[in-house]
């Protein structure tokens, strides 16, 4: 390689890449350094130019100067190395060298993410790096376009990371601390190549990355020890300080290769370094009891799989383990229950069908559904009435039949597979449940049973939503809570008892509420499909198909002739601030007992945000709690609580009191 070719090569460190790898003042100085006559090139040898810069010799290639040498004691990217990038990237070279760059024609910017295929990013990554690169393109908040690189910018750091011409993805540059490095790098990759519309085979981004162990593998004592000595120190400074080293060093453990085998609690780790960064950017989006509940989780977790044997069967979900693979199941003959439209927090877009086992009350899903920046011809509700799925039809038409599944796979939760081996024969079109159905509820008491037996306790919760049938015996006007922003419908069981059903008031739920009122306007009176999810100490419950007289009604689904304004949907909301006439009904307050938790929970907060010197003042409200939930009938939680100071004990008694949280949701009923 002549220094030409050379030359040629480092035009992608322009200086905002230089300053990347170093800062603006070093980059200034080198300018100097370059306009002061105090660099010369010496030779070029093995593609290797030697270069003489203020007295130090400097070694460099066209991997730019992250990987150059230098025989100055500076650490890391000096003055030097980058005067000799600047020095060669402005060579003038040969006439004819010059002649031909200069007729070139710019670069396709394409093609500097195109180079770089999702399978080296993810070599690059590592197993859980790329986990940890899903997650963070939440974080993406941009993408910029340059001749010579690509700047791809995230919520989480200040500068933009780039993606250089050339320089494949080892040669990414960011500012993100050295953990964070190549996830944030291999993300980057990822929202680029979406930027520009590149496939994303294999990339899996909505599903939990999933790993396949050759044979039983357990989990690294020393690497669980420095897990739980990380959660301790969070008790005494991730409330108040947050201090940047910790969350850094929550997130090297959770990308670590130790880690590889502990999915879930690598994730639950990034989590709580996620909240650490709100906390000290006094972000309004923080939430002390969530990072609470992460790091009680992640305590008792770290414990759990030290102990459990890999070989036993709940070790897997334990770990977070997933197959990746559906598993083929028999011939399923299923009830189509409806079907919604859905946008994750990532950007991803989708449509769920519902459908229901009638034999054994069971529910499983199929979702059709493209990554954020993935096929932006992919509109859900077109598929959702034009996609043929399972060889026999779209799902307008299966979501609302009953059908007969063959060849088909599920997955964790019920989904089932999408793949060309399925085929679905329709055995009645048009197909609605009835009272003689399975697990048709209609009594609020079983499905608040039902429910809590489903979501699990502690480290057994699954964290997905359940779908049920209910049957109200009666509904009401519904009612707008202004202070949530949201629709809460009371719908009556056989017993007298009132529940809220609940459509948050947003952009994606407009046409869900505008439905739900235009039916109950009609007098609806039948069955509705809900989604149940856990949400703190009660379950929140949201309509998603209507069963009445006519066709099902599926509530976020426009119908084809369906037309909404802007300013009808802003006089809709104008109205639903207006109290209506008749006593509105109120929520059901929670039990006694369930308020002494919930108070026990809230102390052991002020707790963590007051710090370690000031929290001593609190403990005599600490043994007033610990002796409220004696009381109760808690005594063991009560000892535990009143022994709760910091570290793991502290940790260990938020643990119960999530449990005991857990055990006490409730549905929202209304009085």
């Amino acid at each position: 390689m002549s220094a030409a070719d050379l030359s040629r090569a480092l035009q992608a460190f322009d200086d905002q890449a230089l300053a990347t790898l170093a800062n603006v003042g070093l980059v200034r100085r080198a300018q100097r350094d370059l306009a002061s006559g105090k660099i010369a090139l010496e030779a070029v040898e093995d593609g290797t130019a030697r270069l003489l810069v203020d007295g130090q010799i400097v070694a460099l290639g066209a991997a730019g100067p992250a990987a150059a040498s230098c025989d100055c004691p500076a650490m890391g990217v000096c003055r030097h190395r980058i005067a000799a990038v600047l020095f060669l990237r402005d060579l003038d070279g040969t006439a004819d060298a010059a002649d031909t760059q200069a007729d070139a024609p710019p670069g396709d910017p394409q093609d500097i993410v195109s180079a770089i295929s999702l399978e080296d990013a993810r070599k690059f990554a590592g197993r859980p790096g790329w986990r940890a690169a899903l997650e963070l393109l939440v974080e993406v908040t941009g993408v910029e376009v340059a001749e010579t690189s690509i700047g791809v910018t995230f919520a989480g750091l200040d500068e933009a990371v780039l993606i250089l011409r050339g320089q494949g993805i080892a040669g990414v540059v960011s500012k993100a601390a050295k953990a964070k490095k190549k996830p944030y790098h291999a993300a980057a990759l990822i929202a680029a190549r979406r930027h520009f519309g590149l496939p994303e085979d294999g990339l899996e981004a909505d599903d939990p990355v999933a790993v396949e162990p050759q044979g039983p593998v357990p989990p690294d004592p020393q690497f669980l020890r420095r897990v739980q000595q990380a959660l301790a120190d969070c008790t005494e400074l991730a409330f108040n300080l947050a201090p940047e080293p910790l969350e850094e060093s929550l997130f090297a453990l959770s990308v670590s290769s130790r880690a590889d085998a502990l999915p879930r609690l690598a994730a639950i780790l990034r989590g709580i370094a996620a909240q650490m960064r709100l906390k000290r950017a006094r972000s309004f989006e923080f939430d002390a009891a969530q990072m609470l509940e992460l790091l009680a989780t992640a305590f008792a977790l770290s414990r759990a799989v030290g102990t459990v044997d890999p070989a036993a069967p709940g070790f897997a979900r334990l770990a977070g383990q997933v197959r990746r693979d559906y598993a083929p199941v028999e011939a399923l003959e299923l009830l189509g229950c409806g079907a919604d439209v859905w946008r994750s927090a990532a950007g991803a877009r989708g449509m769920t069908a519902h459908f229901l086992q009638p034999d054994t009350g069971q529910f499983y899903s199929v979702s059709l559904a493209r990554g954020a920046g993935q096929d932006p011809t992919f509109e859900p509700q077109q598929a959702f009435r034009h996609q043929a799925i399972w060889q026999a039809g779209p799902l307008a038409t299966l979501a609302h039949a009953r059908i007969r599944l063959t060849g088909a796979g599920v997955a964790d939760g019920g989904r089932l597979s999408a793949g060309k081996d399925a085929r679905a024969e329709i055995l009645e079109a048009a197909a609605q449940p009835n009272a003689q159905e399975a697990d048709i509820c209609s009594d609020w008491e079983a499905l608040h049973e039902g429910l809590a037996q489903d979501f699990g306790l502690g480290i057994a919760v699954t964290g997905q939503a359940k779908m049920a049938l209910l049957a109200p015996a009666d509904c009401a006007r519904p009612q707008f809570d202004e202070l949530a922003q949201r629709l809460v419908w009371p719908v009556r069981d056989l017993a007298g008892r009132w529940l809220g059903l609940t459509l948050d008031h947003d952009e994606r739920s407009n046409r869900a509420i505008a439905r739900l009122e235009e039916q109950l306007r009609g007098g609806w009176r039948g069955m509705v499909l809900v989604r149940a999810t856990q949400q703190g100490h009660r379950i929140a419950l949201a309509p998603i198909t209507l069963f009445g007289r006519g066709a099902p009604v599926d509530l976020s689904i426009a119908p084809v002739l369906f037309r909404q304004r802007e300013e009808r949907d802003f006089i809709g909301w104008l109205r639903r601030l207006r109290p209506g006439p008749g006593q509105a009904l109120a929520m059901q307050q929670p039990s006694q007992s369930a308020r002494a938790v919930d108070a026990a929970w809230k102390h052991v907060l002020d707790r963590l945000e007051a710090g370690p010197q000031l929290a001593r003042l609190l403990d005599y409200k600490r043994t007033a709690h610990a002796a409220r939930l004696t009381d109760y009938g808690m005594a063991w939680l009560g000892e535990m609580l009143g022994q709760a100071e910091a570290g793991d004990s502290l940790l260990a008694a938020a643990y119960a009191l999530l449990v005991a949280r857990q055990q006490r949701t409730e549905l929202p009923l209304l009085l």
